[in-house]
């Protein structure tokens, strides 16, 4: 069992199988109404019906190099931007922070972008717990500086991370892992909601065991792979997006797709995309 970290400051600038579908999340607003936060792609945007909403907790799911951590970076720089004309809050239990490749996203003639992502490292689901409590009195009590944007998107890359160790398969630990989970959604639910946030968190995923059932399933890299954490983790969020990758052969090309598993808002349904130099952008299917 590693020793616990030292708490942080709270931020410095800088497919098959049907999984079930809540008839009524905790603290959603209806997605219709909610503001929505733009991907920076039209067809993207498309897809998932005006992008991301607010007041609500969307999953991206999938795999190492997949493209998640690429989302969350694009989505920051584009909050003071959209309509929500907002700061982030930029939560990351894979060490290191991906400084660099945020930097390069950045427009140059908008270099500002970055003062607006707020970033905390998180060792633990304790620290975590702490952390989203201590952002709530921010999110409540917004900065007056006309330099700062109010915080009115939060990400987490990733939930899984926290919970490589300090359990194990035993039912007192899954008690206490489900618990946890519950108290974190729970937590970030409430800041969604009461701050019309919009909340992302990724997940990593792992083989499928022959014999596994009802959590999401697909193909990715040549192998069934699911999202980490089970069922007990399916249920705490509102929208699962799955991020798959398949490598051609041949020509060693890359495609990759990304799927709604489930989303109050939104029917299934699956869109490429590609990641390049300035971001990641959706693939009409003229051009496939």
């Amino acid at each position: 069992m590693r020793p616990p970290a030292p708490k942080p400051p709270l931020a410095t600038s800088t497919y098959n199988q049907q999984e079930p579908r809540p008839e009524k999340p905790l603290l959603l607003l209806a997605s219709s109404r909610a503001a929505k936060l733009s991907l920076g792609c039209p067809l993207l945007d498309r897809f998932l019906s005006g992008g991301l909403p607010a007041a609500s907790v969307t999953e991206i799911a999938g795999e190492s190099a997949a493209g998640k951590t690429q989302l969350c970076l694009q989505l920051a720089l584009l909050a003071p931007l959209s309509p929500l004309s907002s700061s982030s809050l930029f939560l990351y239990s894979d060490l290191p922070f991906p400084l660099r490749r945020l930097r390069l996203l950045a427009p140059k003639s908008r270099p500002d972008l970055l003062d607006h992502v707020l970033v905390a490292a998180v060792h633990s689901p304790s620290d975590l717990l702490s952390l989203l409590s201590r952002a709530q009195h921010h999110l409540a009590h917004p900065s007056r500086s006309p330099n700062r944007l109010p915080i009115r998107l939060i990400l987490l890359d990733s939930i899984a991370s926290l919970f490589r160790s300090d359990f194990d398969a035993s039912p007192a630990d899954l008690k206490r892992r489900s618990g946890l989970f519950f108290k974190i959604s729970a937590k970030l639910k409430e800041l969604a909601y009461r701050h019309q946030c919009v909340v992302v968190v990724t997940n990593q995923v792992v083989d499928v065991v022959e014999g596994n059932t009802g959590n999401t399933v697909a193909w990715s890299s040549g192998r069934q792979v699911s999202p980490a954490l089970g069922l007990a983790w399916a249920n705490c969020v509102n929208t699962r997006l799955f991020l798959t990758r398949e490598v051609d052969g041949n020509g060693g090309s890359v495609k990759r797709h990304m799927k709604v598993v489930f989303a109050p808002h939104l029917p299934e349904r699956t869109c490429e995309f590609v990641i390049r130099r300035t971001g990641v952008f959706g693939v009409e299917p003229a051009q496939r």
